[in-house]
């Protein structure tokens, strides 16, 4: 077989991949967003279709991580096409664990009949759509090879986590009044800590990027 040839396949090989990426980062999103619905209206029917739609995220991840052990075997690819089936394999482990931690949260919603439903703060949408945001923007940089994109994604971290930080002050000081439902309370302070992980993950993606397009390991979550 010619070297066009090759190159044509190989291209075609991790044009696939790529695309799965994407679809299975649009799941996990599609996720975290039907998890928070979930928990904060308390609808068990939709919590319970995150919770068994995470089996089938799980079964994606290993689905394309056999594909690019397949590339790898039978294409060889070196250079920046090998950075982005080792990087490939690293996000789709990261978007696994997305996964499971807006599965953590739709559980949640499951145990919300136990205790007297009580509002849910603002700050929790707003971040759930900060961490939706940035993974978001770390898929695009992903399927574009931007890494100025990439770095972008740890800014937002930074503010993500300081949101985060914010909010467990207040509902720990809450959980100090006999008023609230502390069962309540620490189901939102569970809640909080997921979509900061989430917004953690998203980060991870963002490296791993980096790595792809210019072979450097580049630690962008520090202190």
């Amino acid at each position: 077989m010619d070297n066009k040839r090759t190159r044509v396949i190989l291209d075609e090989y991790i044009k696939a991949i790529v695309d799965d990426v994407i679809r299975l980062s649009s799941k996990v999103d599609t996720a975290i967003e039907k998890a928070i619905n979930a928990f904060s209206i308390c609808d068990i029917e939709l919590a319970q279709q995150v919770i068994t739609e995470d089996v089938n995220v799980n079964a994606k991840r290993f689905d394309v991580e056999e594909n690019c052990l397949h590339i790898m075997v039978t294409q060889q690819p070196v250079a920046v096409d090998l950075r982005l089936i080792v990087a490939t394999m690293n996000i789709v482990t990261e978007l696994e664990r997305i996964g499971d931690y807006a599965a953590g949260i739709a559980k949640l919603a499951v145990r919300g009949e136990l205790y007297p439903k009580r509002e849910i703060p603002n700050a929790i949408y707003q971040l759930s759509n900060q961490c939706r945001e940035m993974l978001k923007r770390a898929i695009i940089s992903y399927s574009e090879h931007d890494a100025n994109a990439a770095y972008s994604v740890a800014d937002n971290d930074d503010s993500l986590d300081s949101q985060h930080r914010l909010l467990f002050h207040k509902l720990v000081g809450e959980t100090r009044d006999a008023s609230q439902s502390t069962d309540h309370l620490l189901s939102v302070l569970f809640v909080a800590h997921n979509l900061e992980r989430i917004g953690d993950r998203a980060t991870n993606i963002a490296e791993r990027v980096i790595f792809m397009t210019s072979g450097k390991l580049t630690e962008l979550n520090v202190g």
